[in-house]
């Protein structure tokens, strides 16, 4: 039942992140009239913002000694501002421009502060319910499979309610606004009901100047060969992810002719990839290991895309197989890149002999959220500078250049450098098993020299 609990929380997390990432950006630009440069600032500055607070919220949760547990009460203030937040995030307001930017703004950085207060609590909770190798990978496919849920309802609902309301398109925007919000308040909310915190192995002691304590954790974590790879990883799938799922939209409608009907069926694909995809990618990580399994996906999706780039980018068969490709990464990133993460988690008590467990999850968080933050208003501005009109049923060739090299070129070239930094990481199943025992030798005071190049190995 905990582990369906765990799950179940994923459900929230899946289908507002998914919404935000794929079509925040086209509300404001075919919603709202914005252009695309001040869609993707508005989008960017609330991911950075969201970066700041997920340091903190990381950071303050591996401190917190409430009779609730570290995550809780963290999942829980979300759980209650979520569906205000989404109502008013995309609703369409008529006002003067500047009056505009700023309400759009100031509700995006509400969505991505309350995200990341529930986001990062609830992967480090994660690492807290369960120390297993093997289990961390069970916990994760679980908890996948709920997410895979709410990407469902993100990716496609938006899509079904707009062909709905054509010509209401604001009123189909609200609608959306409602129904997510309600269905992460009911996702996060059962998942607080079912699961309950551990006790705590240590108390950290509280600090006056959070910020500092928090950069010389990050800089301690960095230290560890493992943690540095896996940022890379991390960064590689994040450039990917985050400039392919901002240009999908774009791409379908310009590149490839489809309509909203047809753009959706794309996203009904993507979906069974996932569903499709999680067992094997559970049964591949079970086998041989889940960076192994990570690495092989993320390489064969690089080779792909560079190919279907260079010789069949206007073929919507062929686009067709990348976006299956692409969701095999993609959901093999959901369902294991938390595990891979939470290991670190016994690397660090071993180095530094501390558990940090929201520190290394706040970490990980904010690579990935600044990056997409980049990326994001990279795409906004050089959409822009390509000439792109939201008014035009049809763009120019500069336009359909650029959404070619975001849509293919650039996550291809970003997943086999991430390939190739899991190609070099040292932890596997086997040599976490020895690492675990050195830490309970460690613990009982007794002598654990003959480990010593396997754990240096892991260590870096």
């Amino acid at each position: 039942m905990m582990k369906f609990g765990y799950g179940f929380g994923a459900i929230g997390i899946g289908s507002v992140y998914y919404f935000m990432a794929t079509y925040h950006v086209v509300f404001l630009t075919n919603c709202v009239g914005f252009n695309a440069t001040i869609a993707s600032t508005i989008s960017s500055v609330a991911l950075i913002i969201e970066a700041v607070a997920g340091m903190v919220v990381g950071n303050v949760s591996d401190r917190c000694n409430s009779k609730f547990g570290r995550r809780r009460p963290f999942i829980l203030a979300s759980t209650i501002t979520i569906l205000p937040i989404m109502f008013f995030v995309v609703r369409k307001i008529e006002a003067p421009v500047y009056v505009q930017i700023a309400y759009y703004l100031a509700f995006a950085i509400l969505f991505r502060v309350f995200f990341s207060n529930c986001e990062i609590p609830y992967n480090a909770l994660g690492a807290d319910v369960v120390t297993d190798y093997d289990e961390r990978t069970r916990l994760r496919t679980i908890s996948r499979l709920f997410s895979i849920v709410g990407n469902a309802i993100g990716y496609i609902m938006p899509l079904v309610i707009l062909e709905l309301f054509v010509g209401r398109e604001a009123a189909g925007w609200q609608l959306m606004g409602v129904i997510l919000g309600l269905i992460a308040l009911g996702s996060w909310g059962t998942s607080l009901f079912l699961v309950k915190e551990p006790a705590r192995v240590t108390l950290m002691p509280k600090k006056k100047n959070v910020f500092k304590h928090i950069i010389v954790n990050y800089f301690e974590l960095l230290k560890l060969k493992p943690m540095r790879l896996l940022l890379i990883y991390k960064i590689a799938f994040s450039v990917a992810f985050a400039i392919n799922n901002v240009g999908t939209i774009y791409f379908l409608k310009y590149n490839l002719g489809l309509d909203n009907r047809y753009s959706s069926y794309i996203y009904v694909f993507t979906i069974i990839i996932f569903t499709l995809s999680t067992p094997l990618v559970d049964k591949m990580a079970m086998i041989k290991s889940k960076a192994w399994q990570q690495m092989v996906s993320m390489g064969i999706c690089g080779f792909a895309g560079i190919g279907i780039y260079l010789f069949a980018a206007d073929s919507v068969l062929f686009c067709a197989v990348y976006v299956g490709l692409m969701a095999l990464v993609t959901t093999g990133f959901w369902q294991l890149s938390g595990s891979l993460f939470y290991d670190i988690v016994e690397v660090d008590e071993f180095a530094n002999n501390k558990r940090r467990e929201g520190d290394i999850m706040s970490f990980v968080s904010i690579v990935g959220t600044i990056m997409t933050a980049l990326v994001v208003q990279g795409f906004g501005v050089f959409f822009n500078m390509a000439g792109f009109d939201a008014n035009a049923s049809a763009q120019s060739e500069s336009v359909m250049m650029f959404l070619n090299a975001a849509f293919i070129l650039v996550p291809s070239l970003c997943l086999l450098g991430g390939a190739y930094a899991l190609k070099i990481f040292p932890i596997n199943r086997e040599n976490f098993a020895v690492l675990r025992k050195v830490l309970a030798l460690r613990a009982d005071n007794l002598d654990y020299s003959v480990y010593k190049d396997e754990i240096e190995k892991i260590i870096g």
